[in-house]
């Protein structure tokens, strides 16, 4: 009767225990889930705050060289205004000469002491005589005008020789432009113009001389063509030369705003996106073509204005001892412009910078006058006529960008949803690919719900628990309790395996809903992605054609007293 008594007094107690070791139990698996979750924030936090310090390293970066650039340029300029600052002086007092003498408000006698002032203020400048020989030219001193003449050709032949032809040509004194002109032109080698040439293209195109004396000036530069057309592997430069002038004006624009999911999860992302960066070319350069022809040249009046316009490019341009300063500060000006990236301004720059060479080749200066018409100070006439003469190398070049663009055309956009990789070439194969997904998701999920299985430690627990357990046969009762502990444990492990796997599928489950609506987002990204393209894309034809379409002989501006043109051959 009494070891019954005790008996039952134990079974009470284990019983007890067993339940205190089950809530423990069940108590531990939760605070092992809340772990599990905490870390998956945790490490969502910390991707976030990459991402974060990603985008402050670089917005610092971009910033700090915005900063650089701005500190560099005013150091620039102020070099450039103490180096050269008084060669402003003598282009301002040409102009100031130009417009007294127009007037007639100014005595010579001013004119002399203000030109044989500056004559000594800035040695070596080619201007400052022959500012010297304009004004003794005016007050009709001859020995000091040859003289002053004398000294401004040995510092400068070419532009002291286009500057007095265009002061001829605003006198009204034919022959002596004619003179000048041709002495100027003679000087010139087609493979290496002076960077003023461009101010003859104006001239000649804007219809600014005579119609005797633009006509010269078109048969020489037809003359230059042909000559630089009879070299060995002319034809093959000038269509590179083109298609570097056309590449820089791919924009780099970023479509990711339209296009997130593609940006996200797409793995050639960046090649879509340079890929409708190329083929909005086709637009871009269609509407710098239109700009230039369908827009009014400056009218008769205002042509007439043209000679001091060019005096003025003439007198005010830098000279050449500038260039290299005035390069860098082009390239200072860039990298502000592009908000710091030192990458896309360096590369802007080393495309644009064969527009500030000092010497260029005839073709290479028809290039920079119809792309790069406001750094080289190019008139809408002479962008005309640029693209004019150089029509066929334009449409070669433009061509050959078209088919290079459509060549490297990917023919499907690379899909990667978490660790699932598939591609879509056309946007249509959502079933096939939904479908690859959530197999791709299902195995994982399987596999994932296989490995929640009782471990080896649960067998050891299981064998040294039923060992213990029988022990109380030898009246070990401490021992029995604690294999009775062990087999609970084991018998709760087990029940608590198949919540487990429904936590595991209902996880699996929520990640097959996302990833196949990012699927879907994606697939309908890229349809969109694909019409942008084709419509981008079909502006090629438009453009080509209205490239075609361009005749070098209309082309010339007329000047305004001559009735009618005729350009000859000769």
């Amino acid at each position: 009767m009494a070891e019954r008594i005790i008996h039952t007094a134990d079974l009470s107690a284990i019983r007890n225990n067993l339940r205190s070791l089950a809530e423990g139990i069940e108590d531990v698996g939760d605070r092992v889930n809340h772990v599990d979750d905490t870390i998956k924030i945790t490490r969502q936090e910390l991707s976030d705050l990459q991402a974060h310090f990603n985008q402050f390293i670089d917005t610092y970066t971009r910033a700090t060289q915005v900063s650089l650039a701005e500190t560099r340029l005013i150091k620039l300029r102020q070099e450039l205004a103490s180096k050269f600052g008084h060669y402003d002086d003598v282009r301002r007092a040409a102009v100031g000469l130009l417009q007294a003498t127009d007037i007639s408000v100014v005595h010579t006698a001013t004119m002399r002491d203000i030109t044989e002032e500056l004559m000594v203020l800035t040695p070596a400048y080619w201007l400052a005589p022959a500012l010297v020989a304009l004004a003794a030219w005016l007050r009709d001193d001859q020995p000091l005008a040859q003289r002053a003449l004398g000294e401004a050709l040995r510092r400068d032949d070419e532009k002291t020789s286009l500057f007095f032809a265009l002061i001829a040509r605003r006198a009204g004194r034919g022959t002596a432009c004619a003179t000048w002109l041709d002495r100027f032109l003679g000087q010139q080698d087609p493979m290496q113009l002076k960077r003023q040439t461009i101010v003859l293209i104006n001239a000649t195109a804007g219809g600014v001389f005579a119609p005797g004396v633009q006509q010269i000036c078109y048969q020489r530069l037809q003359a230059w063509i042909d000559e630089l057309s009879d070299r060995a592997g002319f034809v093959e430069e000038q269509r590179r030369q083109w298609r570097k002038a056309l590449e820089s004006k791919i924009p780099e624009e970023q479509h990711g705003t339209r296009y997130p999911h593609l940006e996200r999860l797409c793995t050639n992302w960046q090649v879509l996106n340079s890929q409708l960066n190329r083929a909005s070319l086709n637009t871009v350069f269609l509407d710098h073509m239109r700009d230039i022809f369908e827009s009014p040249l400056p009218s008769s009046a205002r042509l007439a204005d043209a000679v001091d316009d060019l005096l003025t490019h003439l007198t005010t341009d830098h000279d050449a001892a500038e260039l290299p300063m005035k390069m860098e500060e082009a390239r200072l000006e860039a990298i502000i412009a592009q908000d710091g990236r030192v990458d896309i301004a360096q590369k802007h720059h080393d495309l644009e910078r064969e527009s500030l060479v000092e010497e260029v080749s005839f073709t290479q200066l028809l290039t920079n006058a119809a792309m790069h018409a406001e750094r080289f100070g190019a008139s809408r006439a002479s962008q005309r006529l640029a693209f004019a003469l150089s029509r066929g190398w334009v449409h070669d070049a433009f061509s050959d960008l078209t088919i290079e663009t459509r060549r490297n055309q990917p023919d499907s956009a690379q899909l990667q949803i978490g660790n699932w990789n598939g591609q879509t070439h056309d946007g249509t194969e959502e079933k096939a690919l939904q479908s690859g997904l959530e197999q791709h998701i299902q195995s994982e999920c399987m596999a994932a719900v296989a490995q929640i299985r009782l471990g080896p430690k649960h067998v050891i627990c299981s064998i040294v628990g039923v060992l213990l357990l029988l022990t109380i046969f030898m009246g070990n009762f401490i021992f029995a309790l604690i294999g009775a502990a062990l087999l609970a444990w084991v018998f709760f492990e087990y029940r608590g395996l198949e919540k487990k796997r429904d936590m595991v599928r209902d996880s699996f489950d929520r990640r097959r809903q996302a990833e196949t609506a990012e699927l879907g987002g994606c697939l309908a990204e890229y349809v969109e992605w694909l019409r942008d393209f084709d419509a981008r894309d079909a502006v090629a034809t438009q453009t080509s054609a209205y490239i075609d379409a361009i005749a070098p002989d209309t082309h010339l501006a007329l000047r305004e007293e001559s009735s009618r043109r005729i350009l000859t051959n000769s």
